[in-house]
């Protein structure tokens, strides 16, 4: 039976993907597929479906879903990064483990309907919590493909890889919590990432085996099997400045306070209770914990665009961010 956690979680997700500044991702650290698109671009969306011609998004609803909303430091000193993780517990994860190229016969579920003939072939890359597949009706890449079964796709030969890349098959990546669908041409090595759908696989960092970046703080036991990032008050889809947009602020913060971990909840209104009192800072204000410590920064550098400079700001900037000169 579904929860009442899921329903709170279903109407983020629904409002997250009607909107089309958000952009989502799903896989894992070193392989993600990315799914944006434009505000006038025609799409054919139902329920929690996006199908546009460059690629598409589906969310599949588990009563064990949680969502966790995290902000992370910009390398630009007034700026921030943020974005929400939708995770559920390990052993709720596990949707495959294959450690070599398999076949999967034809996509049953494909969301882009031009596909009749093709498919799929699992990666092979042995992330439990990820199905990373190519999609093709190329007779000549099938065959290629068939013919490396039961090798990882990191430990396929060149000539493989530059096949595929030259076929442009689809990429489906798939978790517990949904699905995207890549149909973009794939670039050449060292060439520009499109804008708009687009696959990372990145075997350096695969190689960490990591679920996620060591800055998101995803509780123990739980895994990210899908996120989404809301437009960012401070930075533009680019990640450069912008003019501060107290909306997309406030829309975001509403997130940290219903779903985020209450020590990263505890550190932010500490902080800005703390200015509100013109209280200056102290030695034992929160657990010292990675996680606090970047709250309690990210709150300084959002109080500045909230309310302004001051004497007492600056001397939170410095006990926090004891090196960081700039106040742009």
């Amino acid at each position: 039976m579904v929860n009442m956690r899921w329903r709170d979680v279903e109407q983020v997700l629904r409002a997250a993907i009607a909107d089309p500044a958000t952009g989502w991702s799903l896989g894992t650290f070193g392989a993600l597929a990315e799914f944006h698109r434009n505000a006038g671009e025609e799409t054919d969306a139902s329920e929690l479906r996006i199908v546009t011609r460059r690629g598409a998004i589906e969310i599949r609803v588990h009563d064990e879903i949680r969502i966790v909303p995290y902000e992370g430091l910009s390398k630009i000193p007034t700026a921030w990064t943020h974005g929400v993780m939708v995770c559920l517990p390990e052993s709720a994860a596990v949707i495959c483990a294959a450690r070599g190229l398999t076949e999967l016969g034809p996509d049953e579920n494909a969301l882009c309907g031009d596909d009749d003939g093709a498919l799929l072939f699992d990666l092979g890359l042995g992330v439990p919590h990820l199905l990373p597949c190519l999609r093709t009706d190329n007779a000549t890449l099938i065959e290629t493909l068939r013919a490396h079964l039961g090798t990882s796709f990191l430990e396929l030969p060149p000539q493989v890889v530059t096949a595929i890349k030259a076929a442009h098959p689809d990429r489906v990546f798939q978790s517990k919590l949904g699905r995207i669908e890549v149909k973009q041409e794939i670039p050449a090595t060292g060439g520009e990432t499109p804008l708009g759908p687009h696959t990372h696989i990145l075997p350096e960092l695969l190689g960490r085996g990591r679920t996620q970046s060591a800055n998101v703080p995803v509780p123990p036991g739980w895994v990210p099997c899908l996120a989404f990032f809301p437009p960012n008050p401070a930075r533009d889809i680019l990640g450069e400045r912008k003019h501060f947009d107290t909306a997309a602020h406030n829309h975001f913060q509403s997130l940290i306070d219903t779903f985020a971990p209450d020590e990263i909840k505890a550190a932010k209104h500490m902080v800005w209770q703390a200015m509100k009192t013109q209280t200056a800072p102290e030695k034992e204000e929160v657990d010292n914990t990675r996680s606090a410590r970047t709250a309690i920064r990210v709150a300084v550098r959002q109080w500045r665009h909230l309310d302004g400079d001051s004497p007492l700001w600056r001397q939170w900037h410095k006990r926090y961010e004891p090196n960081s000169d700039v106040l742009e």
